[in-house]
């Protein structure tokens, strides 16, 4: 009966110390906000039509947290393809939330980016991040560039015509 009884300690106290930690914890108190966190960044050119956007978030908690990143754009220039990614971040590193997202037009926009716990408490303030969108030169840089490579091309050719015609 006692070694019923110690087993039943033993196991409830390891059941005990396994919900404490915190790389099971669903929810972050709010005295947890400050050490997960967006990371401030510079702002970032888009140069294409389609692409994923990096939102980093740091994690100096002393265990593991898995949290919600959100990103919400503030113009209609740049569709979020998936507006949330649930996240595991391990103790004392920083990961990058990478979301898809579509250009539809050209110029500044202004992404904003969120944490929330999985039981949908926000954490911290919303990050704005500067976005400059220029689709459209990616096309122009490969048209520039084929028609210098055929320019080659064509001097090329002249070239050795003119050679062989003179030997």
């Amino acid at each position: 009966m006692k070694k019923v009884a110690l087993v039943i300690i033993v196991g409830l106290a390891a059941s005990l110390g396994l919900a404490a930690m915190p790389a099971l914890s669903t929810e972050l108190t709010e005295t947890d906000t400050g050490e997960i966190a967006i990371v401030k960044g510079s702002n970032i050119n888009l140069v294409s039509r389609e692409s994923s956007f990096p939102v980093p978030v740091t994690n100096t908690l002393p265990g593991e947290v898995r949290v919600i990143v959100n990103l919400q754009s503030s113009s209609p220039k740049v569709v979020v393809e998936d507006s949330t990614i649930q996240l595991i971040i391990p103790a004392g590193t920083t990961m990058n939330a990478q979301f898809p997202i579509r250009a539809i037009g050209s110029g500044d926009v202004v992404m904003v980016a969120w944490l929330t716990a999985l039981s949908g408490t926000e954490l911290g303030k919303p990050v704005p991040i500067k976005l400059t969108v220029n689709p459209d030169i990616e096309t122009a840089a490969i048209v520039l560039f084929l028609s210098f490579v055929a320019v080659l091309i064509v001097i090329g050719t002249i070239r050795t015509l003119r050679r062989r015609k003179t030997s």
